[in-house]
């Protein structure tokens, strides 16, 4: 299979599949819950883009080592989540934007939703 090969602004090569749908530069990133392990805070280069230091000692336990299922904003951790009564249950560490609350409880019901 061929790959397609371009460079983010730092420099850094991306490989993406061909013909795959590339959003415009200014799109900002979707919503997204991720559950505990997730891959992305575990192997991501450059995690404190994706999760601040500040935010770390929420999301990872030093001691057992374990970490909590996180929601992004903006392709950021903004928040820790669980499932209670069929509900998801947002615990944010800042105030979550007026802008984004629409879109963030729109995501917390699909999610529900999966666990019912």
């Amino acid at each position: 299979m061929s790959l397609r090969h371009f460079r983010d602004e730092k420099g850094k090569e991306l490989i993406d599949v061909p013909r795959a749908p590339l959003p415009d530069a200014n799109t900002p990133a979707p919503v997204r819950f991720l559950p505990t392990w997730d891959a992305t805070l575990l192997v991501h280069a450059r995690r404190t883009q994706i999760l601040p230091e500040r935010y770390r000692p929420m999301v990872f336990n030093t001691r057992t080592p374990h970490s909590v299922p996180t929601f992004l904003i903006d392709g950021a951790v903004a928040g820790t989540w669980r499932v209670e009564g069929g509900r998801v249950e947002l615990k944010p560490f800042e105030p979550i934007p007026k802008s984004m609350r629409r879109e963030v409880d729109e995501e917390a019901q699909r999610l529900a939703a999966f666990f019912r």
